[in-house]
């Protein structure tokens, strides 16, 4: 139904940014002394937390849940398990990631660095993600 796919658009997709969110607010507390907030991460929190939630969505409802279901009937899509895709998919948008934030005067050890949080942090939205839509699945079904 329309609703089910509503909330199988919505409630993952929320998840998975709110606990990477939570990451990373965590991260800056630790390393940076708690300056989660302040004046240059606005601009982040203002600007690229809510675009990246209407991408989120946009992905969820366009490809996530058709490939969920797929891989629901055939155990392997395009010659991948799911863990196999979704792994791929998490070192491809990390990297891509890197690639996008790196700032090429801080040389290639940044790149590195910028790239293992992008895996890291989209390993954890689709962890999240992932799993709470095989909940949805169990409660549906």
């Amino acid at each position: 139904s329309m609703k089910t796919k509503i909330i199988e658009t919505i409630l993952p997709t929320t998840l998975g940014i709110l606990t990477v969110l939570g990451l990373l607010v965590v991260f800056n507390i630790i390393v940076h002394n708690g300056d989660a907030f302040n004046s240059p991460d606005n601009v982040f929190f203002k600007l690229f937390v809510p675009t990246a939630t209407i991408i989120a969505l946009t992905i969820q409802f366009t490809l996530t849940i058709p490939f969920w279901k797929k891989f629901k009937t055939q155990k392997k899509v395009l010659g991948l398990t799911l863990f196999q895709f979704t792994a791929l998919l998490c070192i491809i948008s990390g990297l891509t990631f890197g690639l996008v934030f790196w700032e090429t005067s801080f040389g290639i050890s940044e790149l590195i660095l910028v790239s293992l949080t992008g895996i890291i942090a989209f390993t954890v939205y689709w962890t999240v993600n992932l799993l709470t839509l095989r909940q949805l699945d169990k409660r549906i079904n």
